[in-house]
């Protein structure tokens, strides 16, 4: 994700980091930034720590001033983010529940909740608008507990 930012002090300051394999570039008014390690870097000889991901919010340091570049999740966001985990795990460690609408748990359920949970975060940041969070907020967990549906379908077919 690459994100921007104008400041007083610093100008112009693009951060890109990959979501796949997290790796991290800086420049500082258009000036690229040397990696010293994988959240450090050196500008015309100035320290700059990188604290934080695209997920929970970034902030970067520069001679002890704190920048954020992308800020932290909002409080509905992590809600929505967190309600397939939350459900997969209470409803399908359930045997009275799953006798209604079955779905997997355990750890197949919770390794589907997880990513559904990261899947639905990472998205609803990217969002700009609330509806659009909140509709990505109750799809992601729509979708995951209908995975989860499928699956538990799918292990009683194989076991029955």
């Amino acid at each position: 994700m690459k994100e921007f930012v104008q400041h007083p002090i610093y100008g112009e300051i693009v951060y890109n980091e990959s979501f796949l394999t997290g790796k991290k570039t800086l420049t500082i008014n258009g000036v690229d930034a040397q990696p010293v390690s994988k959240n450090e870097f050196t500008v015309e000889g100035k320290k700059v720590v990188i604290v934080g991901s695209h997920l929970v919010g970034i902030k970067i340091l520069i001679n002890n001033v704190a920048i954020e570049v992308s800020p932290k999740p909002k409080w509905y966001e992590i809600v929505f983010a967190v309600l397939p985990l939350i459900f997969l795990l209470t409803w399908g460690n359930s045997v009275a529940l799953c006798s209604i609408f079955p779905v997997v748990g355990g750890a197949i359920g919770g390794a589907l909740g997880g990513i559904g949970s990261i899947t639905s975060l990472f998205l609803m940041k990217n969002a700009k608008s609330l509806i659009a969070k909140l509709l990505i907020g109750i799809g992601a967990f729509v979708v995951t507990v209908l995975i989860a549906f499928a699956l538990a379908l799918l292990i009683i077919t194989l076991i029955a």
